[in-house]
């Protein structure tokens, strides 16, 4: 599942998530999603907010409840009268009569401040809201939306949240599950947000590295995998991007954590990198012998130069020309293994 204006996955819970919501959207009842942060709550809103039919009529109004300071979050919903207080030099609707005919989508709604509930509560059940300075109602026709990666329940048994809100906010409950639980979806993302960052061709991840990838748990889920694509379309762009290769600040600390040390990539290929072991790609049992290794002229180090040279062409046209995989099968560092093919006059299109 992707951030802006596209859904991406296609894991069972992805698919499940996406068919309720197409049974609760043409309803006006209010819905609650739920899932940790970054995972793509609001993308899900808006969804919602696009099958319900209210596109045609009205907007899709959002408004994050924990990144305004309470003294104004009440003027910001529900508008206010010009001279209500200071500062108030004009009129100003409030986002609640913004979002009439349409939807409006509270974000981290478990950050509202118990004064705001009450009026946020009226709002919900009677379909009006009273402006700051204004002693009038206005009526209006909105659908609800909220979201939280807080557990409303706890916040409700500590009298930090209405329970009667709480009620009147879940009767439609959504759930968005974290991306460690749909890992299938990683490639898919990882293309996706690859491709809208670059200005050319897309940047790729070596088959290693997708395993790495689909590996790690994504504590930031969605919004931290799409920020990695970014950095990574910025400094590598139109490159197959090897992550044992990329400077360790580049990467989080967890996925540091799930590649091989320096060392053991210089002494040895990763273990995690079958694909692309040693034996299988160079089938040494298959390499033919040379026609004159059997002359005793032959030195030694003639032969394994020989042989070094016939491993490592085996190795590049095994991996179609991919430096980085053929250096991972043979168990050396790339830069090792430019030098090697340097100092052999070997070239990508050698075999």
């Amino acid at each position: 599942m992707g951030l802006g204006t596209r859904i991406i996955g296609d894991s069972k819970l992805t698919e499940d998530l996406l068919d309720s919501v197409k049974k609760v959207a043409p309803t006006d009842a209010p819905v609650l999603i739920r899932g940790p942060t970054g995972s793509g709550k609001e993308l899900i809103a808006q969804e919602v907010h696009r099958l319900s039919g209210r596109d045609r009529s009205g907007k899709f109004i959002a408004i994050n409840c924990s990144a305004i300071p309470g003294d104004l979050l009440e003027s910001e919903l529900f508008g206010h009268e010009k001279g209500a207080f200071s500062g108030a030099v004009s009129a100003y609707p409030g986002r609640m009569r913004l979002a009439d005919k349409g939807s409006l989508f509270l974000d981290e709604i478990g950050d509202m401040p118990n004064s705001l509930q009450a009026n946020l509560l009226r709002a919900v059940q009677e379909g009006v809201v009273t402006p700051v300075g204004s002693t009038s109602d206005v009526r209006i026709d909105i659908r609800i939306i909220s979201a939280t990666h807080k557990d409303l329940e706890h916040l409700v048994s500590q009298n930090k949240f209405r329970e009667d809100l709480f009620f009147r906010l879940n009767v439609i409950p959504l759930h968005v599950s974290p991306l460690s639980q749909r890992v299938e979806e990683i490639p898919g993302l990882l293309s996706f947000f690859s491709a809208e960052y670059s200005t050319e061709t897309p940047t790729l991840f070596d088959s290693y590295s997708l395993k790495v990838l689909q590996q790690y748990s994504w504590p930031g889920n969605v919004r931290e995998l799409q920020n990695f694509c970014r950095r990574m379309a910025a400094l590598y762009p139109s490159q197959t991007v090897a992550l044992t290769e990329l400077p360790r600040n580049l990467l989080p600390p967890g996925l540091i954590n799930l590649l091989p040390d320096a060392d053991q990539l210089s002494e040895q290929p990763t273990a995690a990198d079958d694909d692309f072991g040693l034996q299988r790609v160079l089938n040494l049992t298959n390499i033919e012998e040379p026609a004159d290794v059997r002359n005793e002229d032959l030195t030694l180090k003639t032969q394994l130069a020989d042989l070094e040279r016939r491993l490592i062409e085996r190795a590049v046209s095994t991996s179609d020309g991919n430096i980085a995989e053929a250096a991972r099968s043979l168990g050396v560092k790339r830069t090792t293994l430019i030098e090697k093919m340097a100092r052999l006059s070997i070239t990508k299109g050698d075999e």
